[in-house]
């Protein structure tokens, strides 16, 4: 935000990022509206993104870490993780299309990727509601997904953003999906590496029972 030269649609004249006004797709622009030049901003947002989303791939399998009954929920456990591959995948698209250059795809990524994103929350609590060790987790995930079904329903219905109203609304509604997510995504991790922790020590030390 801070390379962010400026240049909002309804402010083009703007010499900054402002929160109400501008998405955080604007960061990841090859140029503002006002025509500036955003190279830095732009690598940024790729590597911040991009990173996030190879980072969803590669930590698909955290279902596992529940210990739940593989056996009755591998269903909604493979599912999870698929949804989790396909979201991760999507954030990575949005990354590398500046929504100047390929606003249709821009636009289509990040449906998918909240989508996904929403898909994986809810097939997570169901394995998290199993076990009664790690239930607690469940608490903030469904205040979270209460917020992500919104979210997703404003993404397909509107606002269009025909007005400055519309368009803070909308900026803003992505601002707090976004910090919620990292926020429920810090409180689930936290949450399973301690359930983790106490499991792996009474096993006596065994640390790849979960991988």
């Amino acid at each position: 935000m801070i390379a962010y030269p400026g240049g909002s649609l309804f402010d083009k004249a703007s010499i900054h990022y402002n929160f109400f006004e501008n998405f955080f797709s604007d960061l990841g622009a090859t140029v503002t509206v006002s025509g500036k030049s955003n190279t830095i901003s732009n690598i940024l947002f790729i590597s911040a993104l991009g990173s996030l989303g190879v980072a969803m791939i590669y930590f698909s399998n955290i279902w596992r870490a529940l210990s739940v009954d593989i056996h009755n929920f591998s269903l909604y456990g493979y599912l999870s993780k698929i949804s989790l591959i396909i979201s991760g995948v999507c954030f990575i698209g949005v990354a590398f299309t500046p929504w100047n250059v390929y606003f249709d795809y821009h636009v289509m990524f990040v449906k998918l990727a909240f989508s996904f994103l929403l898909s994986w929350t809810i097939l997570f609590i169901i394995l998290e509601s199993v076990n009664p060790k790690i239930r607690q987790l469940m608490i903030t995930n469904i205040v979270y997904l209460a917020f992500l079904i919104y979210y997703v329903f404003r993404l397909f219905t509107g606002p269009r953003l025909g007005t400055p109203e519309e368009l803070e609304f909308q900026a803003v509604a992505q601002k707090i999906i976004v910090y919620f997510s990292i926020i429920n995504f810090a409180i689930q991790a936290k949450g399973i590496m301690h359930f983790l922790k106490i499991a792996d020590f009474r096993r006596g030390g065994n640390k790849n029972f979960y991988v």
